[in-house]
């Protein structure tokens, strides 16, 4: 382990999965030089070609690529899970929603409880999850006959991102933990839900709850939480040290680290998609979250769950893996709600906050507001198009023909195809993390160009639809088997930064300064997808600027989330008016 991730267990793969690849760096930058034509200039081109094949030809390519071995020949490790882990704890932007996105939560089993209840539920069986984790280990699982990783699971539970300034740590909790924090109105109770090695009944939690909910009157405004909505991060970790001067406050703190969730209850009711996606990021009112938590939920007056897990540590698919964790230990547990004869409240989590760190943390709470308030999302229904529809039309890939339709809608807009990130996932492979396919080819921009002209047959542009699609299903299969592009040059990068004098590279090479190599980074269209049926939706900020965040699901009911900067709404519309009429045109060429 790096001494960033602060835990003392031994993650072993006990389950023989299979190690995560060690891609060849001469076929990786093939692929690299391949996947990035389409983005820059002929001159640009050539000066990438010259650049990689001046490097190959260095030993200093042949010390770095023997590095890379080295990292990923590690027993029970790989070469990229520490560097990608260390590139979120070195983001400087606030941790939601940039980093760590808030997802809409909603299981049909707990709608005929009382919201107090539902929130009694939930910790009572996050509780449970967390327990047999503890006593049982993380090993693999399988989806559809075949098996995945869930090793990052170690990072979910009992966990926090703590911001520091420079670079933020990851804590795991060596111990199990005992606790769930309550937060209400901003005050933070330590609520008991594992007692002399039993998961407390569900009625226990309920009633601590309502005591809880029933004896907390005023907000607390602000309170030692603020420091997690940090605009800037640095700034945030100078608040937090100032915090943890006091020993009373460390003690407080390591409460909230130890604690196996953060559950919040806000005093509010939220209606519409915009509503709530705002609220699952921040409570505007009081901010009544902890974020970088390893997992944190939040539930409203009017019982609209969210959930926002820290990106540091763990991808989209455990997220996957404990909601239906969850799912399975709620559905096979009756939960009775008796009243107690004795009842009692949990204690609450004080810090001592002088004037001067008040005023800092309502600082920061305005930078946030003005942070959040610099987005504005859209939903789009997108309607006719189907994943059966598409199968019928012999589509077998809806997230390819999303994504092509994003490409032509790009061309329509701007002339011109930006760089587009699509996660893919490689928890088939101990340690793995997600890699990134890029699927702008040449057979995608050939097939944008030509459908805009109208010249072709139907039939001639749904051959070149088809020729596009299966160039990019052949893209997500080298990503799912980690021969991708992104993580090996990120990584190659910055082995060099670590180690490149030990090794004698006194120089930067000349390929970490090309054109190519900053442009095959960029994540002018940033999107995820996933489909589950408690997992509704997300809010997915854009990463970089006049870029758009979109999350998009292809089903029986396909839409998508767009999200922009204010000053690029007036762009953002003429996309989704252009992306409307393209999959329209597209979904007809078959017909």
């Amino acid at each position: 382990m790096k001494d960033f991730i602060k835990y003392n267990v031994p993650i072993k793969n006990v389950d023989n999965l299979p190690q995560y690849p060690i891609p060849a760096l001469k076929d990786t930058l093939e692929r690299f030089l391949e996947w990035v034509e389409t983005f820059v200039s002929s001159e640009e081109f050539e000066e990438a070609k010259n650049s990689v094949a001046n490097f190959l030809n260095t030993a200093h390519s042949q010390k770095l690529e023997e590095k890379i071995k080295e990292l990923g020949n590690r027993e029970d490790d790989s070469w990229i899970f520490d560097y990608w882990v260390k590139s979120h704890l070195l983001v400087r932007a606030p941790l939601t929603p940039h980093t760590n996105v808030p997802i809409i939560y909603e299981n049909k089993k707990l709608l005929k409880y009382e919201v107090l209840e539902r929130i009694a539920i939930i910790m009572h069986s996050t509780a449970s999850v967390y327990k047999d984790f503890k006593e049982n280990g993380a090993g693999e699982y399988w989806i559809k006959n075949k098996n995945y990783s869930s090793d990052e699971f170690h990072g979910l539970l009992a966990s926090i991102n703590d911001i520091k300034v420079g670079m933020d740590e990851y804590y795991i909790n060596d111990e199990c933990s005992q606790f769930i924090v309550f937060s209400y109105k901003n005050h933070l109770y330590n609520v008991q839900v594992i007692k002399n090695e039993e998961v407390v009944t569900v009625g226990e939690i309920f009633n601590n709850l309502k005591n809880i909910v029933s004896s907390t009157i005023e907000p607390l405004v602000p309170n030692a939480n603020y420091v997690t909505i940090g605009v800037d991060r640095d700034e945030a970790g100078k608040v937090l040290e100032k915090v943890l001067e006091k020993d009373s406050n460390q003690r407080a703190y390591q409460q909230i680290k130890d604690a196996i969730i953060v559950m919040n209850y806000d005093d509010i009711e939220v209606n519409g998609v915009y509503e709530e996606l705002d609220n699952a990021s921040c409570n505007r009112e009081y901010v009544n979250r902890w974020h970088g938590k390893g997992m944190q939920f939040s539930c409203t007056k009017n019982g609209i769950f969210s959930f926002i897990a820290d990106h540091s540590f763990v991808d989209g698919g455990t997220e996957v893996y404990f909601i239906n964790k969850l799912k399975k230990c709620i559905e096979e547990t009756t939960f009775l709600f008796q009243e107690l004869t004795v009842n009692t409240i949990a204690e609450e989590i004080v810090f001592d906050l002088s004037e001067d760190t008040k005023k800092a943390l309502l600082d920061l709470k305005e930078e946030f507001n003005q942070c959040m308030d610099s987005f504005e999302t859209r939903y789009v229904d997108f309607d006719g198009l189907t994943r059966s529809g598409l199968k019928e039309k012999g589509i077998l890939s809806g997230d390819g023909f999303i994504h092509l339709a994003f490409q032509v809608a790009q061309y329509m807009t701007y002339n011109c195809i930006n760089n587009t990130y699509i996660s893919v996932d490689a928890r088939r492979f101990f340690r793995g993390r997600t890699e990134s396919n890029r699927p702008v080819s040449k057979q995608s921009v050939n097939f944008a160009k030509e459908f805009l002209k109208k010249e072709k047959s139907k039939e001639e542009l749904y051959e070149m639809m088809k020729e596009a699609l299966n160039e990019h299903h052949r893209r997500v299969k080298l990503c799912q088997s980690g021969q991708g592009v992104n993580r090996y040059l990120y990584v190659l990068e910055s082995v060099y930064k670590d180690y490149g004098k030990e090794m004698g590279i006194l120089e930067k090479p000349e390929l970490f300064n090309t054109k190519a190599f900053k442009v095959i980074a960029s994540n002018h269209l940033s999107t995820t997808s996933f489909g589950h049926p408690d997992m509704k939706y997300l809010y997915f900020p854009p990463v970089q600027e006049h870029g758009f965040g979109i999350y998009y699901f292809v089903g029986p009911k396909s839409f998508m989330i767009i999200t922009a900067y204010k000053e690029d709404v007036e762009t953002m519309e003429k996309l989704i008016e252009n992306l409307q009429e393209c999959i329209k045109g597209m979904m007809a060429l078959n017909e």
